[in-house]
């Protein structure tokens, strides 16, 4: 039975082995012929939602858009500074 602490571990080895990933691919096993990810290629990688291997693919076919999250931010509201006649 593994304890809680251990499974907060693993969750966070996990976060750092994917970073580690798509910034420096060369430092893994076997080894392979991958590039440090950029843009949404990374975004992706990271959200979990390809794999490393397939991660620029993805990205640069077009289907990389439909994956990622659009971040809408709010309308600035207009602040007027005239003053009340």
């Amino acid at each position: 039975m593994a304890t809680v602490s251990h499974e907060i571990e693993k969750i966070f080895q996990s976060q750092r082995d994917r970073l580690r990933n798509a910034d420096d691919p060369h430092m893994m096993r076997p080894k392979k012929d991958y590039k440090p990810l950029k843009g949404v290629a990374r975004q992706l990688y990271l959200e979990k939602r390809v794999k490393l291997s397939r991660a620029n693919i993805v990205a640069n076919s077009g289907l990389g858009l439909a994956f990622t999250k659009v971040s809408t931010q709010p309308e600035k509201k207009k602040e007027s500074n005239d003053e009340k006649t």
